[in-house]
């Protein structure tokens, strides 16, 4: 059966409207746009941006670095990717390993460095009807919610969170499509919404949902598994046209400062770290 999609732009006018975005000199930009002379562009995700993670880190940048602004591109992984590709952003803020290892090894760019890690959770109705809080592994849960055809809200973007949901069905043996499965082809937020409306389950990143669980009518029912670690990583691609400010950038996020920006954030003020700088004596995968 087909897997029901959700009316939404189809993904190749939305890769287009972004090239388009960059292309008349749009974006995000965190204090103040600048000149070409002292911008950059950062292609970065959803969940950096949705979280309010990346406003926080070039706030704190630009009282270091006051001189140099940093015009931002916000896209699932895969999108940003792609963008990193044709030359469109400078430096990547992604969380696709697989993705990334083969953007590396396809010459796009000389290494990827691991710069910090949250974790992914699988969100439920309260009631939990599928009774997957506990599993022993995300592909232990996802094998139960295929099995019943519990409803399940998919990102279906290419971005980090899809391609990580992707390998869990992958893991489980399970093949994710009919009536039960919906793609949303948009971001977290939306994605987490569109869940919650319907009594569904949807993998997520903990920081968007932590910053979003007030209003969603959904709780966290698997968590903590090893396999649930979302690292994040900068990329420099090769055909970025600015790669002197962009390293500025990533040499601020690996530095004590870039660090310290990372552990200090909070979702909402809250009382609990949802990122944490990569240690750097772990592996990348």
């Amino acid at each position: 059966m087909d897997t029901p999609r959700l009316a939404v732009p189809d993904r190749r006018r939305r890769r287009a409207s972004l090239a388009l975005l960059l292309a008349v000199g749009g974006g995000v930009c965190a204090g103040g746009c600048g000149t070409a002379a002292d911008t950059f562009v950062l292609g970065a995700t959803t969940s950096t941006y949705d979280s309010g993670l990346l406003e926080h880190l070039i706030a704190r940048f630009n009282e270091d670095h006051p001189g140099l602004r940093v015009r931002t591109v916000i896209a699932g992984s895969g999108e940003a990717l792609a963008l990193g590709r044709t030359g469109d952003v400078d430096l990547l803020l992604v969380h696709a390993p697989e993705a990334e290892a083969r953007f590396v090894e396809a010459g796009h760019a000389p290494r990827r460095n691991p710069v910090l890690v949250n974790g992914y959770v699988i969100a439920g109705p309260p009631s939990d009807p599928a009774r997957i809080r506990g599993s022993a592994s995300p592909s232990e849960a996802f094998a139960t919610l295929a099995q019943g055809e519990h409803g399940f809200v998919s990102r279906g973007d290419s971005s980090g969170t899809h391609y990580r949901e992707i390998a869990f069905w992958r893991e489980a043996g399970e093949a994710a499509g009919g009536a039960w499965y919906v793609e949303s082809g948009q971001g977290q937020a939306t994605t987490l919404h569109v869940a919650s409306e319907r009594g569904a389950y949807v993998l997520t990143d903990d920081a968007t949902f932590a910053l979003l669980s007030g209003v969603l009518d959904l709780e966290a029912l698997v968590e903590g598994h090893r396999s649930l670690r979302n690292v994040y990583s900068l990329l420099a691609p090769g055909a970025g046209r600015r790669p002197e400010r962009a390293e500025v950038f990533a040499g601020w996020l690996r530095s004590a400062n870039g660090r310290g920006a990372i552990a200090e954030f909070r979702v909402r003020g809250g009382p609990e770290a949802l990122f944490a700088p990569w240690p750097g004596d772990d592996p990348a995968n």
